[in-house]
């Protein structure tokens, strides 16, 4: 049978003395929503943001049919700690200016090496790796959501660690408060 419904209420204190911390429950229960709402609107504000700057992307960059000139290096080559598909390749576009440029950038899957690929190139005609897509959108919200939240409860509990201390501080002040005026007494 549980305590609460054998009516023993072991509180909330150190020692779990009956009658201490009888909200413990409703305590912990709105520091848990908190936590939650903090979570959630971290999350969804960080998809905001993040779907604004993608729906921005084209504003200030452009979609370019390019050519694979040669491959350069097989997938996990230019320092990668871990191999990505596909391979580093060097590719060849015109601009804006009419000008051929060059650069270098992974495909994922490689593509074939003979037809057009499509890569996002600045304003300077500098390769880009393109807006962020969907995936990394909502991967990038979860993960805000959880950090808030994982900060959040870490704030409340040196909130409370510092809360029982202080009280603990001012117990022992009182109590030597207490010791001196008796020892004063005593004289």
């Amino acid at each position: 049978m549980s305590p609460r419904i054998s009516g023993h209420d072991f509180g909330d204190s150190a020692g779990g003395s009956p009658g201490a911390g009888t909200n413990a429950g409703a305590r912990w229960s709105v520091a848990a929503m908190v936590i939650v709402l903090v979570g959630c609107v971290t999350g969804v504000v960080a998809c905001f943001v993040m779907t604004r700057a993608a729906d921005a992307y084209p504003a200030s960059h452009r979609r370019v049919t390019a050519r694979i000139v040669r491959v350069v290096g097989p997938p996990g080559g230019g320092g990668r700690s871990l191999p990505a598909p596909g391979a580093d390749v060097e590719v060849s576009w015109t601009g804006r200016d009419g000008a051929v440029h060059t650069g270098r950038t992974h495909m994922g899957p490689l593509p074939d090496l003979n037809g057009p690929v499509r890569v996002w190139t600045d304003a300077g005609e500098r390769l880009d790796w393109g807006p962020p897509g969907n995936g990394t959108i909502i991967l990038g919200s979860v993960l805000g959501g959880l950090a808030a939240a994982s900060a959040a409860w870490s704030a409340g509990q040196l909130l409370r660690i510092g809360r029982r201390s202080w009280t603990a501080r001012r117990a022992v002040a009182g109590w030597e408060q207490e010791w001196k005026d008796i020892t004063a007494k005593r004289r």
